[in-house]
């Protein structure tokens, strides 16, 4: 199994998997280009043109989302009125006031964001999905809350403030907003070029300070128990189409042994390395 777990370096020569994988938070300062990811302007262009559609960006304040027919408009596109477009003067009006631009799915659109995102993923064996927040002076966009997945956040302009809050190791596996966000354990301030990791699940919430703070946010995924299940039924159906297509020709307690048998054969062989790709593969395909 070790070979599942293998660090390798990267073209950004970032330090993804280390001693805090999965045990505890922690920032890597000036560690990336900010000009290697997308820019403020670039997004400025877009929403002028409105190119944008929902759901590719929403907004949110304080863990609030208005309707997105608050900040889109309708296009005519070849004849077809088309919903969901980006209004710009409606976008920059809520943005005036305190609220988040948030874009998802970055790596669908932006080249450069795709290729981190694709590095992150053979690094860590993981399914990745990138956001970009553009959050106003002194405003946050969500509340405090926990991740089903792995976190990691580079700083593109400006300061974001982090706060980390103790971690409950009851919480589930899944998303949440049960914090106990009195205090938190720890601030931290992010700039330009700074990145930090946050391990599955760990609270936190994020503050822009000292002006407007744009970010991209890496989340990453590794196989739940599911997700080995499906890919050990799916490595189990590969090796053994014999047992599938000639079931009928064993009795229950004889089919039940040789199921048994075969699946421990199967997680112990060489093939647990296939087992655990196909595993990946089905996270990937739900994270899309």
């Amino acid at each position: 199994m070790k070979a599942w777990y293998k660090l390798n370096r990267n073209p950004h020569g970032l330090p993804f998997k280390n001693d805090s994988w999965c045990s505890t938070y922690c920032v890597w300062r000036k560690i990336f280009s900010p000009a290697q990811l997308p820019q403020v302007s670039e997004i400025e262009s877009l929403l002028d043109a409105s190119l944008l559609r929902w759901p590719y960006f929403s907004i949110l304040q304080d863990g609030k989302s208005p309707s997105p027919t608050s900040y889109t408009k309708t296009r005519d596109v070849i004849g077809q009125k088309c919903e969901g477009f980006a209004d710009a003067r409606a976008i920059w009006n809520v943005i005036g006031g305190g609220a988040t631009l948030k874009l998802n799915d970055l790596s669908d659109w932006n080249r450069g964001v795709r290729k981190l995102v694709k590095e992150i993923e053979a690094c860590l064996n993981v399914a990745a999905t990138s956001y970009a927040f553009l959050t106003p002076d002194k405003n946050r966009g969500m509340l405090p809350h926990r991740d089903a997945a792995h976190v990691f956040a580079f700083q593109i302009e400006g300061v974001k403030e982090w706060h980390i809050y103790a971690n409950n190791r009851d919480n589930p596996s899944h998303a949440g907003l049960d914090v106990d966000a009195i205090r938190p354990i720890d601030v931290i301030g992010l700039e330009p070029g700074d990145v930090l990791y946050l391990p599955h699940g760990l609270p936190h919430d994020a503050f822009a300070r000292q002006g407007r703070s744009f970010h991209l946010t890496v989340t990453a995924c590794e196989p739940s128990p599911e997700d080995l299940l499906e890919g050990l039924l799916k490595q189990f159906k590969e090796t053994y189409p014999d047992l599938i297509h000639r079931h009928h020709a064993y009795s229950l307690p004889e089919k039940c042994d040789i199921v048994r048998n075969r699946l421990l054969s199967l997680v112990r062989s060489d093939r647990s390395i296939a087992w655990l790709e196909s595993a990946l593969a089905h996270r990937r395909a739900e994270e899309a």
